[in-house]
């Protein structure tokens, strides 16, 4: 028998032990999205006292189209508070001209989103413990419909201890980057955090635009140091046994990278930070699956799914090799190939025309982020893979430019 075939062979065999079953269940729990959204639970008419935080580094640009847009909230129950964290330009003065409270930061060694939270909310809870019961995240870049604290409040009503708004993109045609991005956090909103919701299973935040409990957070605060804050602080909640939940009618709007350069910088960190989970919490999360948590569980194909999305590219390869080194199958081997490339390629395409269609956007205005959908897809599996085998921890900022206000955006 050929040593290569062997090979291939037995890669495929080792990593399709590893990826298959966090295959089945993620498609499982993605076709939940096909469902209607369940709808949140009514709760009472608690008028919450929300704390909104913005963490902010060099933000000057944006951050004040920000503030403007939450001074125009429904909402009138809240203040803003604002991490200016280790700036070097005027986004603390611009901040304060805007009515915020601004606490600055410098700190050069401990860079990055977990410190500037955990400082700001040790300051709110020093400071202003007795003054707000929840607290609201923000990036800088952020813009908030009007009525997005409002649903804030009916979500943290509902039982939740979290709640993440609904994510749409303030910049969608500056590129085909930005497009194929806003098709992504639909796919998230509707195939990852409402499939979840409707199967019972606790959602995560995703970054910014989320809302929690005071009560939530342990003595200590705020404690995330991984480069994905977001997804360790959905870690803890859920081991904590609190319910996330996807508040779908409280909208905000993202910028998002229209440089594919910068968009392969931002990947890299969130796989990453989702990597640096795992060691982390791998026995927590093990032993909850070991008493029968189905939550943890969800949990755990999640953060599998991290380093199976990288070894999906050897995976395919070593397939593509064996098929060609396989006996009598050579000549077979090229239109098989071509076959499932294109397969996999028209599935892309299905998920990105299914997304756009459940979520009620229009086809037309996104054919090119449609059939680019699939490449962004692709170019995942070798991010995931470099982040698995050359690990770089540094935190980088991502530079946002966008003039966008609310008046600009459609909050239809």
């Amino acid at each position: 028998m050929n040593p290569g075939f062997e090979i291939c062979k037995w890669i495929v065999i080792i990593l399709s032990i590893y990826s298959a079953p966090i295959m089945v269940w993620m498609i499982i729990t993605t076709l939940a999205g096909l469902a209607k959204p369940r709808e949140l639970k009514p709760g009472g008419a608690v008028e919450r006292r929300f704390a909104v935080l913005i963490c902010a580094r060099n933000e000057e640009s944006v951050i004040g189209n920000l503030i403007d847009s939450l001074k125009k909230q429904e909402y009138r129950n809240f203040h803003v508070f604002v991490v200016a964290d280790n700036c070097t330009d005027h986004t603390a003065r611009v901040a304060e001209k805007y009515g915020a409270t601004v606490f600055e930061r410098f700190n050069e060694k401990k860079k990055g989103k977990g410190y500037a939270l955990h400082f700001g909310i040790n300051k709110l809870l020093s400071g202003y413990a007795d003054a707000y019961d929840s607290v609201c995240v923000f990036d800088a870049d952020n813009l908030a419909a009007p009525s997005f604290l409002t649903e804030m409040n009916r979500a943290l009503n509902s039982g939740a201890d979290v709640a993440l708004g609904y994510r749409d993109t303030k910049n969608i045609h500056d590129s085909w980057v930005s497009e194929v991005y806003s098709i992504y956090w639909l796919m998230l909103q509707r195939f990852y955090y409402t499939s979840r919701h409707t199967l019972g299973f606790s959602s995560m935040v995703g970054g910014t635009g989320f809302a929690f409990k005071l009560s939530a957070l342990g003595e200590d605060g705020w404690t995330t140091y991984s480069l994905t804050e977001d997804v360790e602080f959905s870690i803890q909640q859920i081991l904590k046994g609190h319910k996330i939940v996807p508040a779908r009618k409280a909208v905000f709007y993202d910028e998002q990278p229209a440089e594919y350069g910068v968009s392969v910088k931002q990947r890299f960190r969130w796989m990453v930070g989702g990597m640096q989970c795992i060691p982390l919490y791998f026995k927590k999360i093990m032993r909850e699956v070991f008493h029968g948590n189905l939550k943890a569980l969800d949990l755990a194909w999640y953060i599998f799914f991290i380093p199976a999305t990288g070894l999906a590219l050897p995976l395919n390869v070593a397939s593509i090799l064996m098929m060609f080194l396989m006996p009598g199958f050579r000549a077979f081997a090229g239109p098989v190939v071509l076959a499932l490339s294109l397969f996999n390629f028209g599935l892309g395409l299905l998920v990105a025309f299914l997304t756009l269609k459940l979520e009620a956007r229009k086809i037309r205005p996104m054919l090119r982020g449609i059939v680019l959908y699939p490449i962004f897809l692709l170019t995942m599996m070798f991010i995931a893979l470099g982040a698995l085998f050359r690990p770089r921890t540094e935190w980088i900022p991502i530079e946002h430019q966008s003039k966008y206000r609310i008046e600009d955006v459609d909050i239809g």
